[in-house]
């Protein structure tokens, strides 16, 4: 069975290296990094558990029993990340860290206070009639059982609203991923309730429960394997062409769009979140700052994206929220002045020439025409 274990601990170092080593990696990517490198470290737990060696490192071996939930955070954010270019990590992520932390807080209160369980000491929890360890079980299978649906919902919707070839692809690594979890979660749940109702069967539940685990990474490699695309890049440098009509320099330049795509969706996202447009003095370098982009980048973005200039993407949400505005009936009591500079516009003259251009009448004439006949 240690082969098994060393085997696997041989291809995701390998995996993890060919990851670790691609250039302008994505966020999917660098969080599915961050993933195959916590997955060797488990396959290593499992190898010093079937070499009788765990209890030489009790703390190291829990500590891992522990971070099994951090695979359903990074299963969940991997997958946001992977069918959302214009995701980001923010600070209001970091709640995702609450159930490990109750975990982990919880064992070490039941093992040094109270005295009802040893995982710090023997190397794992392994005590199947202390209560204590069968609610921490039943714990991580409820918090990774939800992360794996809410994956699965994410990646289901995805797949529903994928519309190219790329897409149906993409849609297809994710789904397999996410039902492989599936399944993966539920073989070592029918584990944990046949050790109780076939003892003499399931003699070894964490032997079976780590063999099960390793062979979903062999399948989940393997299945990598059919989507190398997803994560290497060619280098031009040792790139042989094999096709008379197939250049490399295309590759850069699909990289380069979607680096493109990823920047411009992340506008949008700031853009319908926080509305900087309706900030009267806010220019390409305000928001370049704010978005951590270099300005020519953010101005190809737009560019490439809209076919439009930076002061005409902004202006056309600008005199989108006036529209909004005027529709309201609550607004009647305040001046067409007024609300344009509510929506970012500094100036009477800029905001009648702009409105014009974009709808093809004045706001008097917008607001007149929008009126329901008496």
């Amino acid at each position: 069975m240690e082969y098994l274990f060393i085997t696997c601990i041989g291809l995701l170092a390998f995996f993890s290296l060919s990851l670790l080593t691609k250039g302008n990696k994505s966020l999917s990517e660098k969080i599915f990094s961050i993933w195959i490198i916590l997955l060797l470290i488990t396959v290593v737990s499992f190898l010093l558990h079937v070499k009788s060696l765990s209890g030489r490192f009790p703390i190291f071996i829990t500590i891992i029993c522990d971070s099994h939930l951090i695979h359903g955070v990074l299963l969940y954010f991997y997958i946001r990340a992977f069918t959302d270019p214009g995701f980001v990590l923010l600070k209001k992520h970091l709640w995702h860290s609450i159930p490990v932390l109750t975990l982990v807080v919880a064992k070490l209160i039941l093992n040094y206070v109270f005295e009802e369980m040893e995982c710090y000491t023997e190397g794992a929890c392994t005590e199947d009639d202390n209560i204590y360890v069968q609610i921490t079980f039943l714990y991580k299978y409820i918090v990774l059982g939800l992360y794996i649906f809410f994956s699965w919902r994410v990646g289901h919707q995805y797949r529903k609203n994928a519309k190219t070839p790329r897409e149906e692809m993409r849609s297809g690594w994710v789904m397999q991923i996410t039902l492989g979890a599936i399944f993966l979660l539920a073989g070592i749940f029918l584990l944990q309730i046949g050790r109780f109702l076939f003892p003499d069967l399931f003699w070894e539940r964490m032997l079976l429960g780590n063999t099960l685990v390793t062979l979903f990474i062999f399948i989940f490699l393997y299945i990598g394997n059919s989507y190398t695309y997803l994560f290497v890049s060619p280098s031009k440098k040792r790139f042989i062409n094999l096709s008379e009509t197939f250049n490399p320099k295309n590759c850069q330049l699909d990289e380069n769009q979607k680096l493109r795509e990823e920047l411009f969706s992340r506008l949008e996202n700031l853009m319908r979140a926080e509305e900087p447009f309706t900030e009267g003095h806010l220019n390409i370098n305000l928001l370049s700052e704010r978005l951590e982009v270099p300005v020519i980048q953010l101005s190809q973005a737009i560019n490439n994206c809209t076919g439009k200039n930076f002061n005409d993407y902004i202006n056309g949400y600008r005199v989108a929220k006036l529209k909004l505005l005027l529709d309201d009936p609550a607004n009647q009591k305040y001046t067409i002045l007024a609300l344009g500079h509510d929506c970012g516009f500094t100036s009477k003259s800029s905001l009648i020439r702009i409105f014009k251009s974009n709808t093809g009448q004045t706001p008097s004439e917008y607001l007149a025409n929008s009126k329901p006949a008496s």
